[in-house]
């Protein structure tokens, strides 16, 4: 796993989830309607991946920016929809990694040790991980030239990780702070967790051609998750390997304590905006989403595909659907060896009686 910005040495920060909608469904929702009108079933797994300082899917690469970052999500989600109502149940994923040159030198030489660093690097790095399960109840509400979606989640946290890594590579060695909050190695039984969030939608008529839309995830949300292991130590190593349980892999603690105890943490909001204008030859679409940074999006959708441009990482993405099913794939190179951004999300419906 990666390593990566500055130390903030115990501070909360929201848990990082999944998404609520996906670029599909904001495709869907802005270009005709959240619901199509049918009662059906339908399920969809998506995977997203992120980073700027190697390729996906090789272990090499230089970097020598000043922020390095790897951001991971998955989703597998089925959905019913009744009209008006839909409900759903999803299991996800979410990593993120961030940290300076440093962090990022030393995350390459934890893949490849053949990249060892050289002289003197200063680390700052820190991680927010989680895996939960999550019920999604969304209700549409017609208004005057549009719509609003109402939604809540109910979470039940699997696994929540938040850490922050500072020190030095120095001589061939770092040594260095780790305060690491994980629920990893601890009985489920304890760490299971419920946390609850809220979302809204909401998709305008400006004109005949013109259309507005809004999506927030998680504008009020909160996890109470009972119970966490604390790990605040010094640690220092010769051989930096990322693992599952943190930042470093058999890390030898030179002195530091480890605590048991509760937390509460609110959920990562994401704020979306979109605007079409539909012509004659289909609807074009512009795309500003707020998460971890500003993300732009421009694209053109026609009747069963369509294709976004996301600015500034230069990721393309493009959705097809044929009778039930819909593909989406995005790549930022068009060799997806050197691909540092990737999109990938299948959709499958099943009709429920008659339309």
């Amino acid at each position: 796993m990666l390593l990566f910005l500055i130390a903030l040495a115990a501070a909360a920060e929201p848990v990082v989830l999944p998404p609520v909608w996906t670029e599909a469904q904001l495709v869907q929702h802005l270009t005709a309607s959240p619901f199509d009108g049918r009662a059906q079933v339908e399920g969809n797994h998506s995977l997203k991946a992120q980073t700027n300082v190697k390729p996906l899917l090789q272990d090499e690469g230089g970097f020598t920016g000043e922020y390095g970052y790897y951001r991971f999500s998955s989703l597998s989600e089925l959905r019913i929809n009744l009209a008006r109502w839909r409900l759903s149940y999803a299991f996800g994923m979410a990593d993120r990694f961030e940290g300076d040159e440093g962090g990022a030198q030393l995350y390459l030489y934890g893949v490849n040790l053949a990249q060892i660093p050289s002289g003197t690097l200063s680390i700052r790095a820190k991680l927010n991980r989680s895996a939960v399960n999550r019920w999604t109840l969304e209700h549409l509400v017609s208004v005057p030239r549009g719509w609003v979606l109402l939604a809540g989640s109910l979470y039940l946290s699997r696994r929540v990780q938040q850490g922050t890594l500072a020190g030095a590579w120095q001589g061939g060695e770092f040594d260095g702070q780790m305060v690491l909050d994980s629920t990893r190695g601890l009985d489920p039984v304890e760490t299971r967790s419920v946390g609850l969030g809220a979302h809204l939608a909401v998709s305008l008529s400006l004109s005949e051609r013109w259309r507005f839309g809004f999506w927030g995830e998680n504008l009020l949300g909160h996890l109470w998750q009972r119970k966490v292991r604390r790990v605040t130590a010094h640690v220092q190593a010769n051989t930096i390997v990322p693992d599952a349980d943190g930042f470093l892999h058999a890390a030898p603690f030179l002195s530091g304590r480890v605590d048991d105890l509760s937390r509460d943490l609110s959920l990562q909001r994401q704020v979306t905006l979109g605007l079409a204008y539909r012509g004659r030859g289909g609807a074009w679409l512009l795309f500003a989403s707020h998460r971890d940074g500003w993300d732009w999006a421009l694209g053109h959708a026609l009747r069963h595909r369509w294709l976004l441009c996301h600015l500034p990482d230069g990721q393309v993405q493009a959705g097809w659907k044929a009778g039930q099913w819909q593909v989406v794939l995005g790549l930022s190179h068009l060799n997806p060896l050197q691909a540092k951004h990737a999109t990938l999300e299948v959709q499958w419906a099943v009709p429920l009686g008659d339309k």
